[in-house]
C-alpha cells in the first residue's frame, strides 16, 4: 500500500493544475467574450448588464472548489445598501456569485492588473482611504449606483480579518443612503442588510501581509471551503438617521449572525492568528 502513495499524491497535483488551467481558461474567456459584452451593457445601461459577472464568479467558485451556501435572503428590489465583515477575497466572488452588487474598494484596486479592469466593468466605486476628502464623493458615487437599481455593498471594517473577532465598524460609507435620500424625495428609505460570512476553514482568511496570487494558489491546492452567507433582516435607513448607531446595529447583528454559524466552521477558524490584512473592500 505505501507504494500507492506517490501515485495519489500525483493525482492530487494533476487536479490542482487542472483546476489552474481551467481557471486561466475561464479568464481568457472572460476577458474576450464576456469583458466586450459587459462594455456594452453598461454602455447602453442594459438592465442585464449585473449579470455577466454573476455567471463568471460562480464559474470561478465552482474551479476553486468553494461551496456558497446562503442562509435568509436578499432584501427585496429597491434603494439597498448591503454592509458584511471580511475574511478575504474570496468574499467578493462568493456575494457576487448570488446576486449582482457594485463594491465600494480602495483606490489601490483600480490599477491592479486584471483586476482593476474587472473592478470597473461591475461598477466598482473606488476610494483613496489616504484622503478623508475622498469620502464624500465616493458616498455620492455610491448613490448614484443605488438609484439606477444596483445594490451596493460596504465592508465597513475597511480590511479583512479572520472571521472570529468584528473589527470596529468604520460609519463613514454609510452615509451614501443619506445622500441618496436627498437627491431622490421620492424615496423614503433606503434598506441597509447585514451580511455575515463565515468559512468552513482558517485557509480561507486572508491574512498578514499575505499577497494575493500566493493565497489564490493555496486555495487551489487546499481542500473544498463551504463559505456561508447570512443574510439578516433589513434596517431602513430614513430621513434623520443617524449613520453611527445604523453601523453599531449592523455591526451587533452581524456578531449575532456570526455566532449562529456552524460550529464547526468556527471551531476550524479558532487556530487562525488574529491579524488584519489590507483588504479589497
Amino acid at each position: 500500500m505505501r507504494k500507492r502513495v506517490p501515485e495519489y499524491r500525483n493525482i492530487g497535483a494533476a487536479l490542482v493544475f487542472l483546476r489552474t488551467f481551467l481557471v486561466a481558461v475561464a479568464l481568457i474567456l472572460f476577458a474576450c467574450v464576456a469583458v466586450p459584452l459587459q462594455w456594452i451593457a453598461l454602455r447602453l445601461r442594459a438592465p442585464w448588464r449585473g449579470w455577466i459577472p454573476v455567471a463568471f464568479c460562480r464559474v470561478v467558485m465552482r474551479l476553486l472548489q468553494v461551496r456558497v451556501r446562503v442562509r435568509g435572503a436578499p432584501a427585496p428590489k429597491g434603494c439597498r445598501l448591503l454592509a458584511a465583515n471580511h475574511v478575504s477575497w474570496i468574499d467578493i466572488l462568493a456575494l457576487h456569485s448570488v446576486e449582482p452588487i457594485c463594491f465600494l474598494a480602495k483606490r489601490e484596486v483600480g490599477s491592479w492588473p486584471l483586476i482593476g479592469s474587472c473592478a470597473r466593468l461591475q461598477e466598482t466605486v473606488f476610494v483613496d482611504r489616504k484622503r478623508r476628502r475622498s469620502i464624500p464623493g465616493a458616498n455620492a458615487a455610491l448613490a448614484r449606483r443605488m438609484l439606477d437599481g444596483r445594490s451596493a455593498l460596504l465592508f465597513p471594517e475597511g480590511t479583512t480579518g479572520d472571521g472570529l473577532l468584528l473589527r470596529k465598524f468604520h460609519s463613514s460609507h454609510f452615509a451614501a443612503a443619506r445622500d441618496l435620500l436627498a437627491k431622490a424625495g421620492e424615496v423614503e428609505s433606503v434598506a441597509v442588510q447585514p451580511v455575515a460570512i463565515s468559512y468552513s476553514t482558517s485557509a480561507a482568511a486572508w491574512l498578514g501581509e499575505a499577497t494575493l496570487l500566493p493565497h489564490v494558489w493555496s486555495v487551489l491546492k487546499g481542500e473544498p471551503i463551504q463559505c456561508d452567507l447570512f443574510y439578516g433582516e433589513a434596517l431602513l435607513y430614513a430621513r434623520g438617521a443617524d449613520r453611527k448607531i445604523i453601523a453599531k446595529e449592523v455591526a451587533a447583528r452581524i456578531v449575532l449572525m456570526r455566532a449562529a454559524a456552524p460550529v464547526a466552521a468556527v471551531a476550524a477558524m479558532e487556530s487562525a492568528p488574529r491579524l488584519g490584512a489590507s483588504a479589497i473592500g
